[in-house]
């Protein structure tokens, strides 16, 4: 009998890690070649993993809802005949190999010494370089400070392993750099050190400043305690790993006892601080997995990035409501019946000729906005799974009744799962409406990176003075959420006045 190592595949370009959302085997179970193991899902795709071979699963390497790393071992199998190996194991095998000659810094000839930017963070794949505290021709002694180096985890100060001059730096105060790149080139005496030296320390874990300007750069940060004691103002010591399951888990770092060697919280310490924080009387945990993991992190992104503010306006849709009503009774047998929806999406479509900054994303970490010629709009789906948004793609070349098409068949994809990737991204504005239920007024959460998100209301009957008299009219009330770095108060008051004009006269909408 042999076992086969089955590994988390690469699953995605920039993809280090994803969330086991569902097992389809369990321990002991027989399966076939190409049968469905698991479902593994990233913030870009929901994937099956399936077996390559036929075995008896002995052991799964995490739980459902677990996020696991590419390249982990996910599940092993006992097969038939000899130990099975696959290309992806020997090819991470050679890899290994290769990795075990190379160290975190290496010899660059002799009287040189390149420091690599180390690994400092599971899944941490490049960090920005706040802070440089030398600069070319600076001499250094051993352990003297580099730079600053910032993750979304944390804030490292990087120390040099060797004394020496400095020759290069590898990248300016602010720039974003790979972990394993050549960060600082040394000139040494004698001949390069082993490259065991140069990991003798660990990067010293720095408090997270604010990002320092570039007359600060060369004020040397002050190294953080190293004692067991803490005050209750100094920063707790863990490692990223440990504080990213903390923030995740809901957990206080002060509140762990520390068994680090260095005082710091490890991952043992937030087994125990977990268990002590048992259910009360009556209530029952239930994790937050999949899809509503992604929804509530993605929200929570939004919410803290976008200064938000809302903008609404009440219209009169009764000629709205009439004209739909007439058309519904002139079509054909061969074409679905019109709610008033594709006719909102109509009046956007061409409203946003003459808005384009409504029909845009803010690429705010790289500086620019994008605005769109044209106008793919994201419908917010209500399933059973959660919200989700599939995209209605160049909305301004549909007719009304392709869309009312469209809409039902994405609908139906969305509730059903069965959306293709492409179909669920790619939008540069959003609507959400929630139908008969949708209130008297909303104020959605734009998606990020766009920069607006229309909510158009339920209609309700209003009785309102025409002429001296008391008549019953149709109205609803439109909302629309802007992101206020973007899209000003007066712009979104115009841009809803257009729009109430043109649903309140529905025709002139199909003659612009």
């Amino acid at each position: 009998m042999g076992e086969f190592i089955f590994k988390l595949p690469d699953i995605g370009e920039g993809v280090v890690e994803a969330e086991i959302t569902a097992w389809h085997v369990s321990v002991g179970d027989k399966v076939e070649e190409d049968a469905p193991l698991a479902d593994a899902m990233t913030d870009k795709a929901t994937i099956e993993l399936t077996s390559p071979v036929e075995g008896v699963v002995k052991s799964l390497g995490c739980e459902e809802g677990d996020v696991f790393s590419v390249g982990g071992h996910l599940v092993v199998l006992e097969t038939e005949g000899e130990v099975a190996l696959d290309e992806e194991t020997e090819e991470t095998s050679e890899d290994d190999a290769i990795e075990q000659t190379e160290s975190s810094s290496a010899s660059a000839g002799a009287g040189e010494f390149i420091f690599k930017l180390p690994d400092i963070g599971e899944g941490v794949v490049e960090a920005e370089i706040t802070a440089w505290h030398v600069s070319v021709g600076d001499e250094v002694e051993e352990d003297a400070p580099l730079a600053d180096a910032m993750t979304d985890k944390a804030t490292i100060e990087l120390t040099s392993p060797v004394s020496g001059k400095i020759l290069a730096l590898g990248c300016e105060e602010g720039d974003v750099f790979s972990v394993g790149g050549h960060l600082v080139t040394l000139e040494v005496e004698g001949s390069a050190p082993a490259p065991e030296s140069e990991t003798k320390d660990a990067p010293k874990k720095a408090e997270a400043p604010a990002k320092p300007s570039s007359s600060a750069s060369k004020t040397p940060s002050t190294p953080p305690s190293t004692s067991k004691k803490k005050s209750s103002s100094e920063k707790v010591l863990a490692s990223p790993a440990v504080r990213k399951r903390a923030m995740d888990s809901g957990l206080d770092l002060s509140k762990a006892k520390a068994s680090g060697g260095e005082g710091q919280v490890t991952h043992d310490d937030l087994d125990l601080l977990e268990k002590a924080a048992e259910p009360e009387d009556g209530e029952t945990r239930i994790k937050v997995i999949g899809l509503r993991r992604v929804i509530a992190q993605r929200m929570q992104e939004a919410k803290r990035n976008i200064p938000h503010f809302t903008y609404v306006e009440e219209i009169d849709v009764t000629e709205l409501e009439a004209f739909r009503a007439r058309i519904n009774q002139k079509k054909s047998e061969d074409k679905p019946k019109l709610t008033v929806l594709p006719l909102m999406i109509r009046a956007m479509a061409v409203l946003l000729r003459d808005w384009p900054q409504f029909n845009a994303r803010y690429m705010d970490e790289q500086g620019y906005v994008s605005q769109f010629s044209d106008f793919n709009l994201g419908i917010a789906t209500q399933t059973d799974i959660g919200l989700v948004v599939p995209v209605l793609r160049k909305a301004q070349t549909l007719s009304v009744w392709k869309m009312a098409e469209e809409l039902g068949r994405l609908a139906e994809g969305a509730r059903n799962n069965k959306l293709k990737p492409e179909e669920m991204s790619g939008a540069t504005t959003t609507l959400t409406s929630l139908g008969p239920l949708g209130g008297i007024v909303t104020t959605p959460v734009i998606n990020r990176p766009e920069v607006a998100i229309f909510g158009p209301n339920k209609i309700r009957p209003k009785l309102v003075m025409e002429d001296g008299q008391v008549v019953e009219r149709k109205v609803m009330n439109f909302s629309v959420s802007c992101d206020h770095r973007v899209i000003d108060g007066y712009d979104a008051a115009k841009m809803m006045q257009d729009l109430k004009a043109l649903l309140q006269d529905p025709q002139m909408m199909f003659l612009a």
